[in-house]
């Protein structure tokens, strides 16, 4: 007495199962990982590169002027207070400046918001900046009476190392 198993013929309706399966996989995680993408930032620097390009010697020129003024600045940021000084090429405090900005992360723009500083005298400019947890970048301008500005960008990191 045998205890053969007779095997299924293969035929065109498993064949169709088959390739619905395997094509049915690929197809589902595709949909995964297009759904993700569409969701995070797209990487995009600026909207239109070729005008920006446009916009090159101009921005050169004003590295160069910038460069030129010999300014320096410090950033601290305590918790949730942002302070700045900003000091002259003899190292004397800056005190006349308008100092505004944007803060957001450096990925998108989902979490960006503009910022004022108010002068406290010294050379120093404060706000107040609450910050989540992770990288956010502060882009700032000080503009002098004269209209000469000074633009950096600082990155802080929050939370733990």
């Amino acid at each position: 007495m045998s205890t053969m198993r007779a095997e299924r013929p293969f035929t065109g309706r498993r064949m169709l199962i088959y390739i619905v399966a395997f094509f049915g996989v690929i197809i589902a995680v595709n949909m995964v990982l297009m759904t993700m993408a569409l969701r995070t930032d797209n990487g995009l620097v600026v909207r239109n590169s070729y005008v920006a390009s446009q916009n090159f010697n101009r921005n050169q020129e004003e590295a160069r002027t910038q460069a030129a003024l010999n300014w320096s600045v410090a950033l601290v940021w305590n918790s949730e207070v942002l302070t700045l000084t900003y000091r002259d090429a003899q190292g004397l405090p800056l005190r006349n400046l308008e100092v505004a900005g944007r803060v957001g992360r450096p990925v998108t723009a989902r979490d960006d918001r503009a910022i004022v500083l108010r002068k406290t005298g010294s050379g120093s400019y404060t706000t107040d900046l609450p910050l989540g947890t992770g990288y956010w970048d502060v882009d700032l301008t000080a503009t002098d009476p004269d209209g000469n500005r000074f633009r950096r960008i600082f990155q802080i990191r929050v939370g733990e190392d």
